[in-house]
């Protein structure tokens, strides 16, 4: 006999719950694919940074009106909290009588609160997910060429921090002094220099309103104005391990100021520089000059649980491909229906980004647009 489930549960446990795979579809189309929202919605609650902060700000969504609210109470009993704002520490049961397979399927015959779930995810999923994915342009030499202030003092004030050495992959420049015997490094022209949370963020306020719900925090701060090419916002990489880095194939853990490369996809064959790293190996950033600031604590594993939210999600393939056809209608390459309907959804993404904010004084004419393009492509010597 099948035990039944009434027990009690936090508010990301509900909202899992309510998420489990039944035989009730949810999904939304975007950019002529049908996109399954269950294992999205679930892989932002199970992996996000603070997954109180994500399944409130869902709960909220499913909350926002009086109708909403009379349904849920006829399914859910707080416990020990409101109905309409639970805590972080209580959650809900079942209504008398039933279980949690009843209460979920009720949940799934309103159509209110199944619309509430999908747009809730659909917005995620566009202000996040794609957002934070979309790959960077490949600089031109005259882009390359004309660094402003702001990319100088970013630029350098990484290679005081690590010298010029990407500590990921083991890299370093061709013409940089000996490194210490006993480390085989790679040899590259080129070093980049990433942001850990991409540029772009600092003029799309969508991505960072979703940023911070994911954190649990605000980022605003963090992120906008000369923060955003702020050193603890940069890494030192070659090339290769940058689009790695981009892709959410690696991240970066922080644990009381100890930093570990993290390989999200063990199974997958990695580029040689990344292959040789052990998983969890230890990063020792600041050996150059410790009194400039390291990799922020904060992005580094807001930029570590979004990996992990793709990974589980399984939404890698699915956005890579959103964004190849993306950049073929940016090209002009397009024609057809098909092309009609991708070209509107990525026109509605671009209009989602588009920033109300005013920006710093220190950003001189053309440099926002020149920075989120190239991403700080250096060419150390």
């Amino acid at each position: 006999m099948t035990e039944l489930d009434n027990s009690d549960k936090t508010l990301p446990e509900t909202l899992i719950t309510i998420l489990e795979p039944c035989e009730v579809p949810l999904s939304f189309d975007y950019h002529n694919r049908t996109i399954d929202v269950r294992p999205i919605a679930t892989a932002l609650l199970r992996w996000g940074y603070d997954s109180d902060s994500i399944a409130l700000d869902l709960w909220k969504r499913v909350t926002d009106s009086p109708q909403k609210i009379e349904l849920l109470k006829k399914l859910l009993r707080p416990c020990n909290a409101h109905m309409v704002l639970p805590s972080s520490e209580s959650g809900f049961v079942p209504r008398r009588a039933r279980t949690w397979q009843e209460a979920r399927s009720n949940f799934l015959q309103s159509d209110d609160l199944k619309a509430s779930v999908i747009w809730w995810t659909r917005d995620f999923y566009l202000d996040l997910l794609l957002t934070i994915m979309a790959p960077s342009h490949t600089p031109t030499p005259s882009e390359r060429n004309t660094p402003t202030r702001n990319q100088e003092a970013f630029r350098r004030k990484l290679f005081d921090r690590d010298g010029v050495v990407s500590l990921i992959g083991r890299v370093k420049n061709s013409r940089s002094p000996p490194v210490p015997p006993g480390v085989i490094y790679f040899s590259s022209a080129t070093l980049q220099g990433a942001h850990i949370i991409p540029f772009s963020a600092n003029s799309h306020p969508e991505l960072r309103n979703a940023l911070s719900v994911f954190a649990g925090r605000s980022v605003e701060m963090l992120l906008t104005g000369s923060q955003i090419n702020d050193p603890s916002n940069g890494l030192l990489l070659d090339p290769t391990t940058h689009q790695a880095f981009g892709e959410f194939k690696i991240g970066i853990e922080c644990r009381e100021k100890t930093y570990r490369l993290r390989k999200l996809y063990p199974d997958i064959d990695l580029p040689e520089m990344l292959a040789r790293h052990n998983d969890q190996e230890a990063l020792l950033f600041g050996m150059n000059s410790p009194s400039v600031p390291s990799p922020s604590e904060l992005l580094c594993n807001v930029h570590l649980a979004i990996g992990y939210v793709v990974r589980e999600s399984n939404a890698s393939q699915t956005i890579s491909a959103i964004l190849e056809d993306e950049e073929e209608f940016n090209s002009g390459n397009t024609d057809g229906d098909y092309w009609l309907a991708a070209g509107a959804s990525y026109l509605e993404r671009k209009l989602r980004g588009l920033a109300s904010a005013n920006y710093s004084d220190t950003h001189d004419p053309g440099e926002q647009e020149r920075l989120a393009r190239d991403d700080h492509v250096i060419t150390a010597g």
